[in-house]
Formats: structure tokens, sequence, C-alpha cells
């Protein structure tokens, strides 16, 4: 599995396409909803890993900025930034696009 990370509107998309036809887009997204339900979003981040074992999976980058004065809201970036840290520990490879260019980290 291969992770790219970036912030919003970067490139991560076009540039996982270009890694794979199989790409789990905006993971972090997703990991909102599930919160939102009430669900695991640990559930979610492994089916994510194990179902695209040879694919990519996009993340924003959620904690460059203020912290937020919403409870929910950061514990939603904390899980954001832990399950990216988790994926990234367990990746093949990880690349952060910024401005549309891609820099391996990992």
């Amino acid at each position: 599995m291969v992770l790219v990370v970036g912030g919003k509107h970067q490139g991560k998309y076009a540039f996982a396409k270009s890694l794979s036809e199989d790409v789990t887009k905006d993971l972090h997204a997703q990991i909102r909803i599930c919160m939102e339900r009430g669900e695991d979003p640990w559930v979610l981040a492994e089916k994510a890993r194990s179902s695209h074992s040879n694919g990519v999976i996009t993340m924003a980058e959620l904690g460059c900025g203020l912290v937020p004065m919403d409870a929910f809201e950061r514990e939603y970036r904390e899980t954001v930034g832990r399950i990216s840290c988790e994926l990234a520990k367990n990746a093949d490879a990880v690349y952060r696009v910024c401005c549309g260019i891609a820099t391996q980290i990992k």
C-alpha cells in the first residue's frame, strides 16, 4: 500500500492515479463520516489498508492549522493524524504532495 498525503486540492488524487488505478480517495473524509455515525474509524482504516494492499490511499493533512475549539473537531483531527501515522508506518511508500509536486518521504 502507498499513502499519499498533503493539503486540500494540492494534487494528491492525480498523483495517486499515476501510481495505481486502485485508489482510496480522501480517507480523512470517510473517517469523519464514520465518527459522526459513532462507528470505530480504526476499523475503517484497517479495511482500507487490507483491501487496497497493492493500491494507494490519499489523506489530507489536517494538523497544520489552528486547533479547533469544538471537541468533536479536535477529536476528529487527532484521530486522522493517528490513523495516518499508523498507515504510514505500514505503507510500502509515503508521498507528500504540495502544489502538484510529490516528494517521497518513505
